[in-house]
């Protein structure tokens, strides 16, 4: 998932549009990942630990620029749909607006 993610930004066309929606994918594939039920060794459970807050910084940056879901309410088949289908709090929906 990273070097996909590292592959789209990188290109020529990449948009502010997308950078949620690959957030919430990386944060959906490392979850995931952990599913397997197998005991981690100590040094990859602390990588995923610091990975999730890291991506919890960033993505928390998101909340102090407005232009991240003014891109997807305002992208003609996005709209609302995307928070809708995440289960977005109504509040945090709201505030998107």
């Amino acid at each position: 998932i990273l070097k996909d993610v590292t592959t789209y930004f990188s290109s020529n066309s990449p948009d502010i549009l997308a950078v949620i929606p690959a957030m919430d994918a990386i944060d959906k594939a490392f979850a995931s990942g952990k599913a397997d039920n197998h005991e981690l060794c100590a040094p990859l459970h602390h990588a995923l630990t610091i990975r999730k807050k890291t991506l919890n910084k960033y993505y928390a940056l998101t909340d102090n620029s407005d232009i991240y879901c003014i891109a997807m309410v305002l992208h003609p088949s996005l709209k609302l749909s995307y928070f809708n289908h995440l289960n977005w709090p109504e509040g945090w929906i709201d505030d998107a607006m």
